[in-house]
């Protein structure tokens, strides 16, 4: 979408309604005025109150909702307002639809999605498929993979991608992520479909550089429970998503990809790459990729040893909260008391 699109979208609040449903504002009496009847027949019908809302943008969706069902001619307001304001206003519908209001669980979810609507799954998929940017070829879908559990498939690695990339810049991330976790769960949805779940999150990887889809494939594919045992577990996959993530920045596949190496889980067991990944992980704030690259110069695994380096990585890993630092400066105490002096506390508690 280009600069001009995204200044204009990010004018208009949302819900809004386009300009067609009120009279314009420059209509001349007669001929004009009966033009602005003739577009929205009912506007002079309507509450003063919810006219000066939707007017003033502040209606929430529940209020089009209600408009829609005053008369025929506003019975599309609630999409013709999801279409004017832009991706924004699609996707705020699209989670409202989705979870309800006042539905329970997080307070945050709560306060985005009390918008008045009742949940409506199978709409809000609706919604997100054609925010989504990304159509489906059922036929290569079919030759995958089948829809329903226990299917049998090739599984998808990063370099396997074979659909059209050229259209990536009307790709949508949000919404492609949203819909596999739809697909895998069978919300809103007639089943659970693990082979569209995985085109989405391959379609937000490539189209949109999406770090956190590939990280979400390498889950699937590592840990069944990730996939409600939907996709069969595949560790050579999982590498090959984790490592992809990880080289795109995204820090928890850093730490898995180390795992991965430390394990020889997927890949050829290697302690210096698994010690790389766990460094550049800790880097990146990762804390307990810091226990596990002491844990590396204590047991002397892919570099010399180092009980002083050891203990430094220990600390580190318990001032960022993770509790098998202190297990580890408890098994070096004597140099970690010399070495950290900040560990007593620690140490004597």
């Amino acid at each position: 979408m280009d600069a001009e699109n995204n200044s204009t979208q990010s004018a208009v609040e949302c819900p809004a309604l386009p300009p067609l449903y009120f009279p314009d504002s420059n209509d001349e009496p007669g001929a004009g005025a009966a033009a602005a009847d003739e577009r929205s027949p009912s506007l002079r019908t309507l509450p003063p109150e919810l006219l000066h809302s939707c007017l003033a943008k502040y209606a929430d969706w529940g209020d089009l909702a209600k408009l829609a069902c005053v008369r025929s001619e506003w019975k599309n307001s609630v999409e013709d307002a999801a279409d004017y304001g832009g991706r924004d206003a699609a996707w705020e519908l699209s989670m409202c639809l989705l979870h309800g209001d006042g539905d329970g669980g997080e307070k945050e979810a709560n306060e985005r999605n009390s918008k008045g609507l009742r949940r409506n799954e199978r709409l809000a998929v609706k919604y997100l498929t054609r925010l989504s940017g990304v159509e489906v070829d059922e036929t290569l879908l079919a030759q995958s993979s089948e829809c329903g559990e226990g299917h049998e498939a090739k599984s998808a690695l990063p370099g396997d991608w074979e659909c059209d990339k050229t259209a990536a810049a009307g790709a949508d991330e949000a919404a492609l992520f949203q819909l596999a976790a739809c697909y895998l769960d069978g919300v809103g949805v007639p089943a659970p479909c693990p082979a569209r779940a995985v085109h989405y999150l391959r379609a937000a990887y490539h189209r949109t550089k999406s770090v956190r889809s590939a990280h979400k494939l390498a889950l699937l594919y590592e840990y069944p429970v990730q996939s409600n045992g939907l996709v069969p577990v595949d560790v050579v996959a999982a590498f090959e998503w984790f490592k992809a993530a990880a080289e795109g920045g995204h820090v928890p596949s850093m730490a898995e990809l180390a795992l991965c190496y430390e394990l020889g889980c997927g890949v050829a067991q290697s302690d210096e790459e698994a010690l790389e990944w766990y460094t550049k992980a800790a880097r990146a704030g990762h804390s307990a990729s810091h226990y596990s690259v002491g844990e590396h110069f204590e047991e002397a695994r892919g570099v010399r040893m180092d009980h002083e380096e050891a203990c430094l990585w220990y600390y580190r890993a318990v001032v960022l909260g993770d509790e098998d630092g202190v297990g580890g400066l408890r098994r070096l105490e004597d140099v970690a008391r010399r070495v950290v002096p900040e560990a007593d506390g620690i140490l004597n508690a």
